[in-house]
């Protein structure tokens, strides 16, 4: 998924002195994702990795800091990604979602924790989710974060305009300005493409509401019925600074995909 804002962390450098050089050193980092789709109910269900790893710089997704509307073109990737890690800090990592806690195992093979891709744990609207890291002090130090998981989403009915009239979506609203939304509108282009290769991707405040001009959907309305997509993606993140160079971040997303109807 593409990230929208970012925050950059600057160097931090020991043995600076008027007779040495600077000696840049890796910031550590800290990644928690957790991957809901929506389950009858008003529940979600989902799945959790984290990873650690080194690096000089990264940049990080704010759902806090996008809370404008942009949308553009862009092809839609399909490869499939698995995130892997480095640093392995304790042999399990917790995650606490309302009463029930959720061991997540480190994984040897992709070097992080997960919870069992097989069970996805359920969770409903105003849950959070935290996780503790127990640390190891030469890796990672110990430490936990909490967020707010991304409430389930549903969408309004969705009809294809005819004339000039605009393209309406609409969606339950999120309760905060922590929260915010991804569209994506795909079609193929040209219409003859064996799948949705293009889409309209628009990085969207969670207000409820977003309409598209015809003037932006010529490729859309041309596409096969059976080659149209519309995923909506609500997604929450939080980020803590554990010292001067450790980071921990996390990012809880859930979306749902509507298949238009002949």
């Amino acid at each position: 998924m593409r990230r929208l804002s970012t925050s950059v962390f600057g160097l931090a450098c020991v043995g600076c002195g008027g007779l040495t050089n600077a000696i840049p050193v890796t910031n550590r980092y800290g990644a928690v994702s957790i991957i809901g789709r929506n389950a009858p109910g008003n529940r979600a269900a989902a799945n959790a990795t984290v990873i650690l790893f080194e690096a000089f710089t990264t940049a990080l997704p704010s759902s806090e800091l996008q809370q404008t509307d942009n949308c553009v073109f862009a092809s839609v990737d399909t490869m499939v990604s698995v995130a892997r890690g480095v640093q392995k800090a304790g042999p399990l990592v917790n995650l606490a979602v309302g009463s029930a806690t959720y061991p997540m195992a480190y994984d040897d093979r992709n070097f992080r924790y997960a919870t069992d891709a097989a069970v996805p744990f359920s969770y409903a609207a105003g849950d959070s989710a935290q996780v503790t890291i127990p640390g190891d002090p030469a890796v990672f130090p110990a430490t936990s974060i909490k967020v707010r998981l991304a409430e389930p989403i549903i969408p309004g009915t969705v009809s294809v305009p005819t004339g000039t009239t605009p393209m309406v979506f609409t969606w339950n609203a999120g309760r905060d300005s922590s929260s915010a939304i991804i569209l994506s509108l795909r079609y193929a282009n040209p219409a003859s493409a064996s799948f949705a290769n293009e889409q309209i991707y628009c990085s969207l405040k969670d207000d409820g509401t977003h309409q598209l001009p015809t003037s932006a959907l010529t490729a859309f309305l041309a596409s096969p019925n059976d080659k149209r997509r519309l995923q909506i993606t609500r997604w929450r993140t939080r980020e803590l600074s554990v010292d001067g160079r450790t980071f921990l971040h996390i990012a809880s997303s859930i979306d749902t995909t509507l298949v238009f109807q002949p």
